[in-house]
């Protein structure tokens, strides 16, 4: 295992741990202004941020290398609109961990099928009888989950 791999894995596992509290404070704030403002709000936030991260390393062909990309990578902004948004719907309802849990299973389903493929170039990974078992343990770990 190399740094860089040990590294990706704890992040990973960061990123997961945002997740729930994003998913909380985003939906949160959709009761108190509305869940689309609140929508609207998260991604412009976001979008300035961005803007302060990036800047300094727009080069020069920054803008000739994105018009030379295909429609289909510039999508994950849409995406992530209708994730914040249906997040802002749901975890009032269902609770952070149920809400989290269901996208977490809806999320590992999509996951196993586009590494099967290998979708968009990215590496292609075997289904495997332990990847089933693993995709059956999260469904069971939602149900249990639901009926807590």
């Amino acid at each position: 295992m190399t740094i860089r791999y040990v590294f990706s894995i704890l992040t990973s596992v960061g990123a997961g741990l945002l997740l729930s509290v994003i998913v909380r404070v985003n939906a949160t704030l959709g009761t108190r202004i509305g869940e689309i403002e609140a929508t609207f709000m998260v991604h412009l936030i976001g979008t300035l941020f961005a803007m302060i991260l990036v800047s300094p390393r727009i080069g020069a062909n920054f803008w000739s290398t994105l018009s030379e990309r295909p429609w289909v990578e510039f999508s994950g902004g849409l995406l992530s609109v209708a994730m914040v948004l249906i997040a802002n719907f749901a975890v009032p309802k269902l609770g952070t961990a149920l809400a989290v849990s269901l996208f977490v299973a809806g999320d590992l389903v999509f996951s196993t099928v586009s590494d099967r493929t290998g979708w968009m170039d990215l590496v292609h990974i075997e289904l495997s009888p332990r990847r089933v078992v693993g995709l059956l343990l999260t469904l069971a770990g939602v149900i249990l989950i639901h009926w807590g």
